[in-house]
């Protein structure tokens, strides 16, 4: 035949209308052929005739075959979805988080020089911490407490929130003179199993073996307990089953759930001038004074600034109150404070992202380790009944441990802080200073490469 119709591109999916006229086509050659006993391959003048190939012709007829020979209703031709790469799954949490930060130190302390996305992509993944892409290290970092610092030269510096270091500086010295006050310093938290538990990932140290496996969806229960160097606090353990099968037990868990844990089963099991330290879960935080925001109603954001002594003119906009509520010196409050304090005890909120100082992180993994070594396959209710006995032996010479080892931390972390911030200066220095600007991003600079 002349002048072929042009080839279609090979690898391009044809459509459930194209692959019809194809068919159509070939069955066309197929009758003309019989009608004029002619001796050409319908398959090949079809091919010339669509611009399709010949094998894929074979392919249509042989589809349409398929579905004629099965009765199937509907089309006789349907579009073939092209298969999308799945996105990989990363595994990562707070308790990454923890060791990237811990890496960024390292950077700066130890090898001296400042982290960049691919630097640190590469460390990351050769220690086994985070095998990821560096977009998706740069989000994370984003999320974790760590943004770049524009310098002049437009170089950038990775460093961690200024919010964020100075919520721990102040942690650790207010840690520190509880310690040599002698009060006993006791930590709670809230943490779950599930019905298929195994082992699973929780923070370790780094003289434990062993890791725990992400936990899957499906029935869970939630644990709530607290404890310290004298063990755990008597007749404080709670587990119930969760009312949510989503990934994040915090669904949950409520200020009402927790509040009566603590007023009912807690407090009272406390010795006196006890100082609780928490982590900073949504129900830690339910505030009691808290500041209105630009979705609050200007008659209560006048309510909040006559109910906190702040002077204000009644011709202002609600912008304007708005403005005056950022500035003013009225601190936040939260209701579980009020409730420790009011039974003659201290409260203690840890920074975001640190659970390597919360020594019940290194205990849940002792013990959920422990229940998924010697529970596999037994139903929630059994693993709850093998859960009170691990708690009941948990001796308090393991406490003592993973107390002593979250002290280590707090000592490298007063340690290296200061080298760090020494080492940032230093390089901010040799580059030329900074400028205003700050960025989540390290793209267009001169250590994306």
């Amino acid at each position: 035949m002349s002048n072929p119709i042009p080839a279609i591109a090979r690898g391009k999916a044809l459509r459930s209308q194209a692959r019809e006229i194809v068919y159509n086509v070939f069955q066309y050659f197929t009758t003309k052929k019989n009608d004029d006993n002619a001796k050409y391959n319908v398959r090949e003048v079809t091919s010339e005739a669509t611009g399709v190939s010949a094998r894929t012709v074979g392919y249509i007829m042989k589809e349409a075959g398929n579905r004629t020979a099965s009765d199937c209703t509907g089309p006789l031709f349907v579009t073939p979805t092209k298969s999308k790469p799945h996105k990989k799954v990363i595994a990562a949490d707070e308790f990454t988080d923890a060791a990237i930060r811990n890496k960024i130190r390292e950077f700066y302390t130890v090898r001296k020089e400042c982290p960049t996305l691919k630097t640190l992509c590469a460390a990351l993944a050769s220690d086994e911490v985070l095998d990821c892409s560096r977009s998706y290290l740069r989000k994370r970092l984003a999320t974790s407490g760590f943004k770049w610092k524009k310098c002049q030269s437009n170089r950038k510096v990775l460093i961690e929130r200024p919010e964020i270091a100075a919520w721990r500086a102040r942690c650790l010295r207010t840690i520190n003179t509880y310690r040599i006050e002698g009060k006993n310093i006791v930590y709670l938290d809230e943490t779950y199993v599930q019905a298929s538990h195994g082992v699973s990932t929780c923070w370790q140290s780094n003289e434990e073996l062993g890791a725990l496996q992400q936990i899957g969806k499906g029935d869970r229960s939630i644990i709530v307990h607290g404890g310290g160097e004298k063990g755990f606090v008597p007749n404080a353990l709670l587990i119930f089953k969760a009312s949510s099968r989503s990934g994040d037990y915090h669904s949950s868990m409520n200020f009402e759930n927790f509040s009566k844990w603590l007023t009912q089963k807690f407090l009272p099991n406390l010795p006196a001038d006890s100082v609780v330290v928490m982590d900073n879960a949504k129900y830690h935080c339910v505030q009691t004074n808290k500041r209105p925001n630009s979705s609050t109603l200007k008659a209560d954001v006048v309510s909040w600034l006559r109910r906190n002594n702040v002077q204000f003119n009644e011709q202002f906009t609600k912008a304007e109150l708005l403005l005056l509520v950022k500035n003013s010196s009225v601190g936040q409050t939260f209701k579980v404070d009020e409730i420790i304090r009011d039974a003659g005890h201290h409260t203690l909120h840890l920074p975001p992202y640190h659970p390597d100082l919360n020594p019940i992180e290194l205990v849940w993994g002792d013990i959920k380790g422990k229940l998924g070594r010697e529970s596999v396959g037994t139903p929630l209710g059994q693993k709850e009944v093998y859960l009170k006995k691990l708690f009941s032996e948990y001796s308090k010479e393991k406490w003592v441990n993973v107390c002593g080892h979250v002290k280590k931390c707090e000592a490298d972390y007063r340690q290296k802080d200061h080298l760090v911030e020494s080492e940032i200066d230093s390089f901010i220095i040799n580059v030329g200073g900074t400028s205003d600007s700050d960025s989540s991003s390290e793209e267009d600079s001169d250590f994306s490469d």
